[in-house]
């Protein structure tokens, strides 16, 4: 009994450790493969791949370069846009402003010729007055012959009388004569209201050609520039009132020249009038003196500026009279205003922009009062040479070529300085 206790107890106990030690071995080997798998894996997770790392970073940076540089052009062309904006509103403030003075100088050279066919039409006048006097006179002269003057002399009582009839002949003969000259005076007279009219007339076809083109310039760019601007008739609009404020400034400061100017050209006259007087005093003692004696003359000449200023004025000046011709370019054959400047400049070496609003930005700007010889004088759409004393030289109109006129005969926009 006891022995089969012993022996189930034994069994069972026997059993018990077999499964224990089943389970036991199934932990260890759990256990084991467990291990051994972390074993594996472990160092595949632990060595990195900095080859990769390098790639990312490389990518990385990449991409940093890039967006920097699509920052930057945008910003370039941000920039970029605003200058031509800017660039665009300037060209209208500036074509705005030309057209403006083109109609103001347009307005003034109708009154020039109003008042220039008003004095041409009295002259005409008073000249066929004249002439008709001229006609009956010498009709009547014709018809009586010298017997009147016979007469007279046949009717003299004395020596005393004949004498006093003779200066009567003399009065006859000084009214004639100062008749013939008050003629011709006045036939002068009219020959130069009729070319001044005839040159005001040219010049204000020129002016019109240049009026058409600038306002052919500034159509071209509101087109070109409506696209370009959201809000564009706003800034049309305040590039009007800029350009209106610019005139004000324009005309107030061509009143002050033209004053200074007037002022200086009765300084000068009354110089002239003074050293005439002079002369004719001079001339007087010198005849006193008899035939041997010689009467002093003195020539005056522009002067100041500088050496070279001198020589491109000097050398515009010879080819006055030579002809105009709208676009062209050549000092014989025919040039425009802007074609004169250009091509005297060329001959100096120096390459000047053919059109007159290129010209008007070339070069140093100076003041009026500043200029000298070989300085450019810029009006709306037309452009001269100063050549010294309130005058330059420039290709005028068809009529009258190339001429020596006024500085101030026009609007004055800016003075540039090439030299």
């Amino acid at each position: 009994m006891t022995d089969q206790t012993e022996y189930r107890r034994y069994g069972r106990s026997r059993r018990g450790r077999t499964r224990k030690e089943k389970r036991f071995r199934c932990l260890l080997c759990l256990m084991a493969a467990v291990m051994m798998g972390t074993a594996f894996y472990t160092p595949v997770m632990a060595v990195p791949d900095t080859a990769q790392a390098e790639r990312e970073k490389q990518e990385a940076e990449a991409g940093l370069e890039e967006a920097n540089r699509q920052a930057e052009e945008a910003e370039a062309a941000q920039n970029a846009a605003q200058e031509e904006l800017d660039s665009l509103n300037s060209e209208l403030v500036s074509l705005l402003s030309e057209i403006d003075l083109l109609e103001k100088d347009i307005a003034e050279k109708e009154e020039q010729i109003v008042q220039a066919t008003k004095d041409y039409e009295e002259a005409k006048a008073d000249e066929e007055s004249q002439y008709e006097a001229m006609k009956k006179r010498i009709k009547y002269m014709y018809e009586q012959g010298d017997t009147e003057y016979i007469d007279i002399l046949l009717q003299a009582k004395s020596i005393s009388d004949i004498l006093n009839r003779s200066e009567y002949f003399n009065a006859i003969y000084e009214y004639d004569r100062n008749m013939l000259i008050r003629y011709q005076e006045t036939k002068e007279a009219v020959d130069q209201y009729r070319t001044q009219l005839e040159e005001e007339r040219a010049e204000q076809e020129v002016m019109q050609l240049e009026y058409e083109s600038q306002q052919a310039n500034l159509e071209t760019t509101i087109a070109n520039t409506r696209t370009k601007i959201a809000n564009f008739d706003e800034q049309l609009a305040k590039a009007r009132q800029e350009a209106a404020e610019y005139v004000q400034v324009i005309a107030a400061r061509n009143a002050e020249i033209r004053a200074a100017e007037e002022a200086a050209r009765r300084e000068e006259e009354s110089r002239r009038a003074a050293e005439a007087s002079r002369a004719a005093e001079e001339a007087k003692r010198n005849e006193a003196k008899g035939p041997g004696a010689t009467q002093s003359t003195q020539s005056y000449k522009s002067s100041g500026g500088t050496a070279k200023g001198r020589e491109v004025a000097d050398y515009a000046l010879q080819f006055v009279g030579n002809p105009y011709v709208y676009g062209g370019t050549s000092l014989t054959n025919g040039a425009d205003c802007s074609g004169f400047v250009q091509s005297v400049y060329k001959h100096f070496g120096i390459s000047v922009p053919r059109t007159s609003s290129e010209q008007r930005s070339f070069g140093v700007g100076v003041s009026y009062s500043e200029a000298q010889p070989g300085d450019i004088i810029c009006y709306p759409g037309h452009v001269g040479i100063y050549i010294g004393n309130g005058q330059i030289v420039h290709a005028s109109s068809a009529r009258t070529g190339i001429k020596v006129s006024s500085a101030t005969y026009r609007s004055i926009l800016a003075v540039r300085r090439v030299l």
